[in-house]
């Protein structure tokens, strides 16, 4: 599996090697010690990170009077976007569950058969359970299946597996909605981030810090959307609703 998964990134072993050292350490580091931890020479180290960087896998920052390299996770790119952002964009930046919740109503706005498209990374399946809110979770899902909005989701397994510790009504509020879910393995979308892509909107939300950014620009919301397509062309696909039946029946 691990195979198939570095050849679908396009990465050779040695491009893995150095991309793992990078998404497991705790701070972007020298050269020399990313060298020791792969075992490659400095110059191929070096080589390979410049090839991570300009597939936005890695990022440089310069750290006194060197440079250090960390693995570009998604919260990297809310400074990219605030930096660059011009007068055709909005973003906003909101904390705490309760706000949180208050944007994702946003969805709502979406008319009947229009597409919400949805990522979730493995990171948030640590707390999207324990942070949501029950009652606002049936809410939602009930105005999503009122309202036929298409879900069209892709999901980490971790995520996936998610369902299997879910209460029997927590499993009924999930049920019964429009949705088309692909998963893929935790390794290929290994962030922190719930990332919907709607309407001209893009939001990622990070459940652990109760951080929500809110972006609106079509040409970023495009790009998302691409992004989107390339990961679902991987993942595995799965009739939710028939999933979600099987384990209530199993319960009972």
């Amino acid at each position: 599996m691990r195979r198939i998964i570095f050849e679908a990134l396009g990465l050779s072993d040695k491009e893995h090697s150095v991309l793992n050292v990078l998404q497991h350490q705790s701070l972007a580091q020298k050269i020399s010690k990313i060298s020791f931890q792969t075992k490659l020479p400095q110059t191929t180290t070096a080589f390979i990170l410049r090839k991570l960087e300009k597939r936005k896998l890695a990022i440089r920052k310069r750290h006194n009077n060197h440079f250090v390299w960390g693995y570009r996770k998604s919260i990297d790119l809310f400074e990219t976007i605030t930096e660059n952002s011009t007068k055709n964009s909005f973003i906003s930046v909101v904390s705490g569950i309760r706000n949180i919740e208050l944007e994702l109503r946003k969805i709502l706005d979406l008319g009947s058969s229009e597409r919400l498209l949805s990522i979730q990374g493995a990171g948030i399946s640590k707390n999207i359970l324990k942070k949501i809110d029950e009652k606002f979770m049936h809410t939602f899902h009930d105005e999503i299946r009122k309202r036929r909005i298409i879900v069209e989701g892709v999901v980490a397994e971790s995520v996936y597996n998610l369902f299997e510790k879910m209460t029997t009504p927590q499993l009924f509020s999930h049920l019964d909605r429009l949705t088309i879910v692909y998963v893929l393995p935790d390794e290929l979308i290994n962030f922190p981030l719930n990332i919907f892509i709607f309407g001209n909107r893009i939001i990622l939300v990070d459940y652990e810090t109760e951080r929500l950014v809110r972006i609106e620009d079509p040409a970023l919301q495009e790009s998302y959307k691409a992004l989107f397509f390339l990961a679902e062309q991987f993942g595995r696909k799965i009739n939710l609703n028939k999933y979600i039946r099987e384990l209530i029946v199993k319960r009972n």
